[in-house]
């Protein structure tokens, strides 16, 4: 029987799932949790009032987003708070099945089934999904947006895909990672439209701050993101590099940090570059989506407020190394496998309380993904993809 007639018994088990994961809460903490959609709700509610979005006073709990995050967020106030989190919940889950299915066909080839790369990649990213729902992030938007934009950047529609990569970075500025690379495949229509959507998202806040208040609202977001950023490099879910450097090398007060980062950088983005020169020249299909799954692991790396649950980003990446795992010699099949087994296994009731704490309080998952990051440099480098 052809799997597309069990398509309406799986989406209604995915759905009863979704519905026992947000009401069972004494099992699952998210329907008491949310608090980064708090935030947001909160921005929401503020911006109608003409208030100020980013108050010290807020203290953990104080808003990091752009003042346009708030004006989309100001929608959702027009139902009570705990109306307004099941709506998000379940947009989540929206985004989130929309990522996967444009990772899924993204692919250059498909390999394997639909129900294999697409159960597997939420098993072995299961635990950074559970945190995502649990505080109600924004990252599922995102990581929705950019694999809309590559889609249809691909398809050759860069309008499209610049209105998505510049809505992407009213949220969190993770998208710029992607300019570079866009402006090195000169995809210079989807750059500028990006710009523009960027700017006039920018500008949307003055009807209700007015031009003078904007203006101020921007720097003291500005400043709320430059301020904030040095006291969390070293928190125990910051899981970036910076992160894993700053807390066993000199606790980042020295200059070998700084050195130990400039250096790692650098040789990510020779390999980068390298991947790219290799795909040019053997004359792959696709090759824009092995180098843009590269650059989404790089997000949470890169990123010096990286946390645990941004590895999310890695759809593409885990998605299109289960899709070529077995032109891999069984030698790297054995370590692929340990390494997915670890980042999906490394779960508090697996390890016990002290070796979780340790091993995420050390950003040991850095050292797991940059296994990942091999892979796609090996395999481009063996042309598998």
């Amino acid at each position: 029987m052809p799997p597309r007639k069990f398509l309406p018994l799986i989406i209604f088990l995915a759905f009863l799932g979704t519905v026992l994961a947000y009401v069972l809460y004494d099992l699952t903490p998210i329907r008491n949790d949310m608090t980064d959609f708090q935030v947001c709700f909160q921005g929401g509610k503020r911006i109608l009032a003409g208030e100020t979005l980013y108050r010290p006073s807020d203290g953990h709990l104080q808003n990091k987003y752009s003042p346009f995050s708030a004006v989309l967020f100001s929608l959702f106030t027009v139902v009570p708070y705990e109306t307004a989190k099941i709506l998000w919940y379940y947009l989540e889950w929206i985004f989130l099945a929309g990522a996967f299915y444009l990772s899924l066909r993204l692919l250059p080839v498909r390999n394997k089934s639909a129900i294999f790369l697409i159960g597997f990649s939420l098993l072995i990213l299961a635990k950074f999904i559970g945190r995502e729902f649990e505080l109600g992030q924004i990252n599922t938007l995102i990581i929705f947006l950019l694999t809309f934009s590559l889609g249809r950047s691909l398809a050759g529609e860069e309008a499209k895909g610049g209105l998505a990569y510049g809505f992407s970075l009213f949220f969190k500025p993770y998208a710029l990672i992607f300019l570079p690379y866009f402006l090195l495949k000169k995809k210079f229509k989807l750059v500028a439209v990006g710009v523009v959507t960027l700017l006039f998202g920018l500008w949307l806040p003055a009807a209700f701050y007015g031009f003078r208040g904007n203006l101020l609202v921007l720097k003291e977001w500005v400043s709320t993101l430059s301020s904030s950023t040095p006291a969390l490099l070293t928190a125990g879910d910051n899981a970036s590099l910076w992160a894993l450097i700053f807390k066993h090398v000199n606790g980042g007060t020295g200059i070998l940090d700084e050195l130990l980062i400039l250096l790692v950088f650098l040789l990510l983005a020779f390999a980068f570059l390298k991947m790219m020169k290799t795909g040019r020249a053997a004359n792959l299909d696709k090759p824009e989506v092995l180098e843009a799954s590269f650059l989404f692991i790089l997000i949470p790396f890169l990123s010096p407020l990286g946390w645990y649950y941004n590895y999310l980003y890695a759809v593409p990446a885990i998605m299109l190394l289960l899709n070529s795992f077995d032109r891999f010699q069984p030698v790297w099949k054995s370590i692929l496998i340990a390494d997915f087994l670890i980042i999906g296994g490394s779960l508090r009731e697996v390890l016990g309380k002290e070796i979780f704490r340790f091993y995420t309080h050390q950003s040991l998952v850095v050292i797991n993904f940059l296994v990942l990051v091999f892979f796609l440099f090996y395999g481009r480098a063996k042309k598998y993809f």
